[in-house]
This record gives structure tokens, C-alpha cells and sequence, in this order.
């Protein structure tokens, strides 16, 4: 034991001096940090892509929903209204033409999707939640794609496109 104390007692004066860390000691922790968040990125990017288009084909439908009960109070048609180049659309009172719900897909909207169509691009719900003609909505980001379809019923539904 008093060996031990002897060891540590000539090391006192040349720690005694130092306080902190080097800097080649701080660039080291930060590389270790860098690989590991650049580790971590790679695993969740995917990840959070598939969730913004998950997210995305969540709120058109509902929106969709939304139309439906919008045509029933106000017992007048309602226009979804899809522009694929601004990859966008409106829910149009098609009598006043008040837009009820207008919502942004793009790079410059929430989700920032790459794909957004729609086939037909304009249809009609009408007060009895029925759809003048079924439509269909693709939604897509980095190669993960959903697809909304709009039956004539006034059925929605949603599922992953392979």
C-alpha cells in the first residue's frame, strides 16, 4: 500500500498542472460522435420518408372524409380539385366556389413528397356521400409509394403500392 501512495504521489506534481482536456483528445471524441450520427442517419432516413408518405396518404383521406361531410351539411356538391404540377389540391364548394380546404404536398409543403397524382384529377362528392366516378391518389417519396382510392360508394381506403 505504501508503495502504491509512493507511485502516485511523484505523478501529483505533473497532474497537478494540467486541467481540461487536449485538443487532439476533443477531436477524437468528436469524430467518434460524427460516425455515429452519420450511422444513425443512414438507418433512419428510410424510416422517416416512409412516415411522411404514410402521413401524407393519412390526411387525404381524411380530407377526403372531410369533403364528404362538408357536401352533407351544406347539402351542396363538393370539388376535390388535384393539381399534379403544384402537387396540390382544393376542396371547392362547386355553387359558391368557397374553398373549404386547399393543402400543399410538395417540396415546399409539409411533406415534401416527390409523387403526387391523382387520376381523375377533378371529382365530385355529393350531398349523399356518394362520388360521381371512383378516383385513385398516388403518393410517393424515394421509391415508397401509397395509393388513396375514392370509390364511388364514398368508400376510402388506403394501402402501400408495390
Amino acid at each position: 500500500m505504501a508503495r502504491r501512495l509512493h507511485v502516485l504521489s511523484w505523478m501529483r506534481p505533473r497532474l497537478a498542472g494540467r486541467s481540461g482536456y487536449t485538443v487532439l483528445e476533443l477531436l477524437l471524441v468528436m469524430v467518434i460522435i460524427a460516425i455515429i450520427a452519420a450511422i444513425t442517419y443512414v438507418r433512419v432516413a428510410p424510416a422517416l420518408s416512409r412516415a411522411r408518405v404514410r402521413g401524407a396518404a393519412s390526411v387525404l383521406a381524411t380530407d377526403l372524409q372531410y369533403a364528404q361531410v362538408l357536401a352533407a351539411r351544406y347539402r351542396t356538391p363538393m370539388q376535390i380539385a388535384v393539381n399534379t404540377v403544384a402537387m396540390s389540391y382544393q376542396i371547392v364548394d362547386v355553387i359558391g366556389g368557397t374553398v373549404y380546404r386547399e393543402r400543399r404536398f410538395g417540396a415546399g409543403g409539409e411533406y415534401g413528397l416527390a409523387e403526387f397524382g391523382a387520376s381523375p384529377t377533378t371529382v365530385r362528392v355529393f350531398p349523399n356521400a356518394v362520388v360521381a366516378q371512383s378516383s385513385q391518389y398516388t403518393l410517393g417519396r424515394d421509391g415508397y409509394r401509397r395509393r388513396v382510392t375514392f370509390s364511388r360508394a364514398g368508400q376510402i381506403r388506403v394501402a402501400t403500392v408495390p
